[in-house]
């Protein structure tokens, strides 16, 4: 008994309470199982999709569309436009649009109404000042207000796709 008193007694530290055993090596087999947890989930969604597709024989690629992607439709080519910018400025500007429709049929509508489709971008364009015209970051913003402007010319809105700026010069 006297032995396992002394075997209590080295176990203990100088204050009287065991010592933990292994409490470093617990410390390290939870962060070594945390880094290996971690990492295996950063491999996965890295390279899931080949995993997957490699040894599981899962097609992970995306699914390509049924529908082809649509084509550019017939595009009408508006003759320039030369305006006086807005403003006081005192200058001219020549822009050239151009409009894309959504078939032949509503090719033939959009060149009977080209007088109204001129007078509509006139009246978008007629009052933008030179810095606008100019600066490139607007040109989308402009395709959108003259798209928005032209389209109610049409019987839907969807024959009207888009409106390009084909030329800018601003005198």
């Amino acid at each position: 008994m006297a032995d396992e008193e002394q075997m209590v007694m080295e176990a203990e530290d100088g204050e009287g309470t065991p010592k933990k055993k292994g409490g470093k090596l617990k410390l390290i087999m939870i962060i070594a199982i945390v880094v290996l947890v971690g990492g295996s989930a950063g491999v996965y969604f890295v390279f899931g999709n080949q995993i997957k597709a490699r040894f599981f024989g899962v097609n992970t690629e995306p699914a390509k569309e049924t529908k082809k992607k649509e084509a550019i439709g017939p595009i009408l080519s508006l003759d320039p436009f030369i305006f006086n910018i807005g403003g006081s400025s005192g200058k001219f500007a020549k822009i050239s649009l151009g409009i894309e429709v959504k078939d032949a049929k509503v090719m033939e509508v959009a060149k009977k109404i080209v007088p109204a489709i001129r007078d509509k971008a006139l009246s978008v364009l007629g009052v933008k000042g030179p810095e606008i015209l100019m600066d490139i970051n607007n040109r989308n913003n402009l395709k959108k207000e003259l798209h928005g402007s032209i389209k109610t010319l049409f019987k839907e809105d969807a024959e009207l796709k888009s409106v390009y700026i084909t030329d800018i010069i601003i005198q």
